[in-house]
């Protein structure tokens, strides 16, 4: 198993509880889609993916040591 960091923002928050953060363990070669199921985040939800700080999307695989952000779809008038 591997560590991750997922920092999720805006009204994904609600799905973690209200923490902004948090540490999983995935099995290296899982998808930030898998991640996101394993802590109850739906990723249909998931608009904007961010893995160490550079775009990403909901099939890039991680490893191990990765820092994710994850963003909804900002709406607006």
């Amino acid at each position: 198993m591997a560590r991750v960091m997922l920092n999720a923002y805006a009204t994904l928050r609600a799905y973690l509880e209200g923490a902004g953060s948090i540490e999983a363990e995935i099995e290296p070669g899982k998808t930030v889609s898998d991640l996101l199921r394993q802590v109850g985040i739906p990723p249909e939800q998931t608009r904007i993916v961010f893995v160490n700080n550079r775009a990403g999307s909901l099939s890039t695989p991680l490893y191990g040591d990765e820092k994710i952000g994850v963003f909804p779809a900002i709406g607006g008038g």
